[in-house]
């Protein structure tokens, strides 16, 4: 990859829909290649900390005047970071436009902007609303302006209904959830021509639900490298192809979304980017007929008292959990070098006993290794891309470690 002698500039980019209205201009210049390649970041407030606006900046290098890798890079954008340091993602506008006419054809739709434009989610309706020629209308909640609101998405999709009646929407599982609690938001969720749910896979009881109502639903697979969601209900894009690893079940991603690399980490680029494939570390199956259906991480299985456990498994099953809004799963290792699942989980109408019964739906299930120390919270934290913060959650289990 030789050394490009195009800018890269920094886009701070606010909560609220003050973000994508500022960072639109500018990605459509880096599109057409007639201004700077961008590095949209998000501006610390109320939800977004200093030390992740920091860990950031430092995934971009956009404070140690480091050149940019290529002069086709239009967009470095940051991975999620909500297991480790983020990394920035090398996008060139082939990258980031590659798959806009397979997922919107040569239609206008209305997008409704919910997910923050600092990620890969946000940034693709940011791509796909340019090329309907329609701005975004955005919740007002995006980017951690606030709590996300049922009443503030219904809003939004009303606006958007007086445009067009294509009207599409990304979102991430969690928004779903919280969306059809309240029967309005529902009837808007109803209301839309397309409704992508990626950046964590959907639980088939909340597809199940979302397929009863009529939901036009399409759970999307992918990440920042490669380009965003390139894989819809298990079926690749045009263009796309994933193989599994015969061996370890890793995943191998190819096609025109595939990503340059990694924003000043050569020998990460090297590893993960070969041949102009994406190697990731999902591991999944892939069907004679290409459907892809993914497992988990092959990080995802930590070994307790001999035997392997998969925390993002035992997520699943407080998924599906009647006590349970909403949970997640980490594993830690406590003083003594052992390692515990635990559970955190926001309790459905202030169940009593949630804990303990959610504790004997893991151990139903997983067996009694698997058994998780379970903590109730008002609510999960989350990253600005809406991702759960999990070394938050790990911060919380060090602090409050006690063994089931």
């Amino acid at each position: 990859m030789q050394v490009s002698s195009r800018d890269l500039v920094r886009v701070p980019v606010p909560p609220g829909p003050e973000g994508p209205e500022r960072l639109l201009p500018a990605l459509a210049d880096a599109l057409a290649g007639i201004g700077p390649a961008i590095a949209p970041v998000p501006v610390v407030s109320a939800t977004v900390s200093a030390d992740y606006v920091t860990s950031v900046l430092r995934a971009m290098h956009l404070d140690d005047r480091l050149p940019l890798e290529s002069d086709d890079v239009a967009a470095v954008v940051s991975t999620s970071g909500s297991t480790g340091d983020p990394r920035g993602v090398l996008l060139t506008a082939g990258n980031l436009t590659a798959l806009t006419a397979a997922v919107q054809g040569h239609d206008r739709p209305q997008w409704v902007i919910a997910l923050p434009v600092t990620s890969i989610g946000g940034m693709n309706v940011l791509v796909r609303a340019l090329a309907a020629g329609r701005d975004p209308i955005p919740v007002a909640s995006i980017g951690g302006a606030g709590p996300f609101r049922p009443e503030e998405f219904v809003r939004a999709v009303e606006q958007a209904m007086a445009v067009t009646d294509d009207v599409r929407v990304s979102l991430v599982p969690a928004q779903v959830t919280r969306l059809l609690s309240d029967a309005a938001a529902t009837d808007a969720l109803q209301a839309c021509r397309r409704v992508l749910v990626g950046g964590a896979g959907m639980r088939p009881a909340l597809r199940t639900v979302t397929d009863d109502l009529g939901i036009p639903v399409s759970s999307t697979y992918g990440s920042t490298e490669t380009g965003g969601g390139c894989v819809y209900d298990g079926v690749p894009l045009p263009g796309v192809s994933v193989l599994a690893d015969p061996d370890t079940g890793l995943l191998r991603v190819t096609g025109p979304s595939i990503a340059l690399g990694y924003r000043g980490d050569a020998a990460a680029t090297a590893a993960s980017f070969v041949d102009g494939a994406f190697l990731s570390s999902d591991v999944g199956s892939v069907t004679e007929a290409g459907i892809v259906t993914v497992i988990g991480r092959i990080d995802d299985v930590v070994t307790i008292g001999g035997v392997n456990v998969s925390p993002s498994a035992a997520e699943r099953i407080l998924g599906d959990h009647p006590d349970v809004a909403a949970g997640a799963v980490v594993a830690c290792v406590d003083a003594d070098g052992d390692a515990h699942l635990h559970a955190f989980i926001e309790v459905r109408d202030a169940a009593a006993d949630a804990e303990d019964s959610v504790r004997a739906a893991v151990i139903q299930h997983l067996g009694r290794p698997a058994r998780p120390v379970v903590h109730r919270v008002a609510r999960l934290p989350y990253l600005p891309n809406g991702k759960v913060d999990r070394r938050q959650l790990l911060r919380w289990a060090q602090e409050d470690p006690s063994v089931p």
